[in-house]
């Protein structure tokens, strides 16, 4: 009892103890708010991911529906196959300024030839004969396909290309092509205070001649960006980016940045999408309300509902967006065009059950359903 109270007479063994339980709880507490920390981490990058993807489905889903419309312009098809390129510049600039007017949305819409060169540019004709065939592996698609096609592509510039075969009769005439650049995307994550930076892979340096003055970024990515900083610049030169699409999710200079690759057509990633985050951006997100699903990309549990509800109602009555959007435009086809619209519409719908027809006429999802709660 005695040699008890002497250790516990002696301040030095006691101040000892003390630093030992408290070390012994800061590795704990340490452990604990690293869990804690990586989990959160994990769910933005989800959150994000899923932001990122539904904001690209409404940039490709807009560029196929003008470039759809515009491929119906009978004037325009009569001077692609007239090869009248001050013609079809003329009537492509009318309809892209209609559209500019009513709508406030600039649309960047081009025609190629059957033999892959450009015919008539809205935004510039100055390149008008220019040949395309090395910068745009991506046309070849159509040497075996008829459909339309809209994916991340690089070309002369890396973007969102719309891209859909005209004929006449059954002879291919040319290509109606509306091209992006993530403006609606990049908009998007501006509104939500999030900086976005859109990389494109070095090795398509040579393919991708209009981005050749954009900066390089550790040898590996080109910065496809229009505006940036030299603080940006620093943030993304000094990341090791092996390590980096490897773990999603980094820290670097008070910022968190989460990766997401970037594929194209063909599934092969052709760059990266980067998002940074401040570290309070993050802690409000940590310390955010259950209830909202995603504090930071606003999207309640009842809007993520809609969203989940809408994605699933369009597949279970479409098998492709093609497939609805050739179902909406039957009542616009030139009356030259509609045996070939009855044609490819037959060899579509043909492969669609009983059931699922009638899902579309009746407007009901009849195969997928939602399954499970959003807490």
């Amino acid at each position: 009892m005695k040699k008890w109270q002497q250790l516990l007479g002696n301040k030095k063994i006691i101040a000892t103890i003390f630093l030992v339980i408290m070390l012994i709880l800061g590795v704990i507490f340490f452990r604990l708010e690293n869990e804690v920390t990586s989990q959160t981490l994990g769910k933005l990058s989800d959150h994000l991911s899923m932001a990122l993807n539904n904001q690209l489905e409404k940039e490709r889903s807009t560029d196929l529906r003008y470039a759809l419309i515009l491929s119906q312009n009978g004037a325009l098809n009569d001077a692609l196959e007239q090869d009248d390129e001050d013609k079809g510049f003329d009537i492509l600039s009318d309809v892209m300024e209609s559209i500019k007017m009513y709508t406030n949305t600039l649309i960047r819409s081009q025609i190629i030839t059957a033999d892959y060169f450009i015919f008539a540019r809205s935004w510039d004709n100055s390149y008008a004969g220019m040949p395309l065939d090395f910068n745009r592996p991506d046309l070849l698609y159509f040497q075996n396909h008829k459909k339309p096609r809209v994916a991340i592509e690089v070309g002369r510039k890396l973007g969102v290309k719309a891209t859909v075969p005209v004929y006449n009769q059954t002879n291919m005439i040319g290509f109606v092509e509306v091209v992006s650049f993530f403006e609606s995307t990049q908009e998007y994550f501006d509104r939500l205070g999030v900086d976005m930076y859109i990389l494109m892979d070095e090795k398509f340096y040579e393919t991708a001649v209009f981005m050749q003055e954009n900066p390089v970024l550790a040898k590996e990515y080109i910065l496809a960006n229009a505006k940036y900083t030299q603080s940006d610049l620093e943030l993304l030169n000094g990341i090791d980016y092996k390590v980096f699409r490897q773990t999603r999710v980094v820290y670097r200079q008070g910022k968190y940045l989460f990766y997401e690759p970037m594929k194209n057509g063909e599934g092969e990633i052709v760059g990266a999408f980067i998002f940074a985050l401040t570290a309070k951006q993050v802690s409000a997100y940590a310390h955010s309300n259950e209830e909202d699903i995603s504090f930071l990309i606003h999207l309640s549990r009842n809007e993520l509902y809609e969203v989940m509800m809408k994605k699933s109602l369009d597949n279970a009555l479409f098998q492709s967006l093609y497939d609805k959007d050739l179902l909406y435009l039957k009542d616009s086809v030139a009356p030259e065009d509609r045996e070939l619209f009855l044609e490819e519409a037959r060899e579509r719908f043909n492969a669609y059950s009983k059931e699922e027809l009638i899902g579309i006429l009746l407007n009901y999802k009849v195969a997928k359903e939602v399954k499970g709660e959003i807490r």
